[in-house]
C-alpha cells in the first residue's frame, strides 16, 4: 500500500500543469510580435510629433489606416499597394539572385587565388563605400531603365557585403583540417569540396539572409531612380 501511494504521488508530481509547451510557445511568440508592433507604432507616432515633419512627407499610423481601410477609395488603394508590392518583390528577387550568384563566384575566385583577392578586394570595398544614390544614375545610363538596370542596381548593393561574408566563411576553416586533407593526398579542389565548403555553409546562409534586406533597399532605390514603378516609384 505504501508503494502504491508513493507511486501515485510520483505520478502526480511528474504530470505537467498548465497549457502544453506548443501553446505556451505560440502565446509567447504572439505576445512578442504584438509588443514589437505596438512599439513601432508608438515610436513612429512620437518621432513625427517631435521632429515635426510635414504631413505631405510622412504619414502617421492613423493616416495609413484611413488610407487603407476607411473611405470609398480604400479598396482601390489596397489594390494599388498590392500591385506595386508584387512588382517590387519581383525586382528585389532579381537583384537578390544576381547579387548572390556574383558574390559566390567572386568569393570562390578569391579563395583559390590570393593574388586576385589582393588586386580587386580593396577596389570592391572602396566602391561599396560610395553611396548608391550617386552611382545609380550612372548605372541607369549604362544599362538602361528596364529590367537589366534594376537588376544591376539591386545586385550592386547586395554583392559586396555578401561576397565579403562568404569569403570570410571560406577563410575561417581550421588550418589543421585542410592540412589533414592535404596529408591524405587531397587536391585543392577536393579540400575545398570536402572541408572548406561544408564549413562555410552556415556563413553563406547568413550572407543570404542579410542580403534579403539589402536587395529590398536596392529594388526600392532602382524603382525610385530608374523605372518609376513599384513601391519605390
Amino acid at each position: 500500500m505504501g508503494n502504491q501511494h508513493l507511486g501515485a504521488g510520483v505520478t502526480s508530481v511528474g504530470t505537467p500543469s498548465g497549457p502544453p509547451a506548443i501553446v505556451r510557445a505560440a502565446l509567447r511568440t504572439t505576445g512578442t510580435l504584438a509588443g514589437a508592433v505596438a512599439a513601432i507604432l508608438i515610436v513612429w507616432s512620437l518621432a513625427l510629433r517631435v521632429v515635426n515633419v510635414s504631413p505631405y512627407v510622412a504619414k502617421t499610423p492613423l493616416d495609413v489606416g484611413r488610407y487603407l481601410f476607411v473611405g470609398q477609395a480604400a479598396g482601390s488603394n489596397r489594390a494599388d499597394i498590392v500591385a506595386n508590392l508584387v512588382l517590387t518583390l519581383g525586382d528585389a528577387s532579381l537583384g537578390y539572385a544576381v547579387g548572390l550568384l556574383m558574390a559566390a563566384f567572386i568569393s570562390l575566385l578569391f579563395y583559390f587565388s590570393r593574388t586576385t583577392e589582393r588586386m580587386f578586394a580593396p577596389t570592391f570595398t572602396a566602391l561599396h563605400a560610395i553611396p548608391m544614390v550617386t552611382v545609380a544614375p550612372i548605372l541607369c545610363l549604362i544599362f538602361g531603365r528596364g529590367t537589366v538596370g534594376t537588376a544591376v542596381i539591386g545586385a550592386a548593393i547586395v554583392f559586396v557585403p555578401a561576397m565579403l561574408t562568404m569569403l570570410q566563411g571560406l577563410r575561417a576553416v581550421p588550418r589543421t583540417d585542410l592540412d589533414m586533407c592535404q596529408a591524405f593526398g587531397g587536391s585543392a579542389w577536393s579540400c575545398f569540396a570536402k572541408v572548406a565548403l561544408p564549413h562555410a555553409v552556415p556563413t553563406w546562409f547568413s550572407a543570404a539572409r542579410v542580403a534579403v534586406t539589402t536587395a529590398t533597399v536596392g529594388a526600392l532605390l532602382a524603382e525610385w531612380l530608374a523605372t518609376g514603378a513599384g513601391l519605390g516609384g
